[in-house]
């Protein structure tokens, strides 16, 4: 097997462990997470980018989730965290970068194709904070149709400019 897929498999199963530690044991898997955070930069050949997207998104993730929390489409229990004064939980901003951290590595097929970005954020985002909400992470403050037009939509522009990011951050790197 090539190198590549290896990386883009091992990715893939690094962000699928971190997406169930949160949903699971939410504030709980907070240094867990943070530990897998933290292994993913030390051996990703990427590392300098996945930093600076990891960064941007944890910072972007956690103003758009708090947003959305405000308005009432999220709700959280009030679960001991690391950072009490975080105005969402601690875990769904780790959540938000490492999703930044699959962005060079298993998620390059959305790479340059902002159209397709726009859909695969617009359907599948929603599906993920739907599940998280059957587990019991989330409470939804809305119908469902309503929760997934919401996030489909704040995921049709996210999703792209996080790949919009990381050109960004590409280019700096190889000036």
């Amino acid at each position: 097997m090539k190198k590549e897929v290896v990386i883009k498999v091992a990715n893939f199963i690094w962000f699928q462990a971190i997406w169930w530690l949160v949903i699971l044991f939410q504030s709980d898997a907070e240094l867990l997470v943070l530990g897998l955070l933290a292994l993913w930069v030390l051996f990703s050949s990427e590392r300098t980018n996945d930093i600076k997207l990891m960064m941007s998104m944890f910072v972007i993730g956690t103003l758009i989730d708090t947003i959305l929390t405000i308005s009432g489409v999220f709700n959280f229990n009030n679960s001991q965290t690391l950072l009490s004064w975080w105005p969402i939980p601690l875990w769904l901003s780790f959540l938000w970068a490492g999703f930044a951290g699959t962005v060079y590595h298993s998620l390059t097929v959305f790479e340059g194709r902002p159209w397709l970005a726009a859909a695969g954020g617009a359907i599948f985002a929603p599906l993920s904070y739907i599940a998280g909400a059957n587990f019991g992470a989330v409470e939804l403050g809305y119908s469902l149709p309503v929760t997934f037009a919401v996030i489909g939509a704040v995921w049709s522009i996210t999703f792209p400019a996080c790949f919009y990011l990381s050109t960004l951050f590409t280019t700096e790197n190889a000036e």
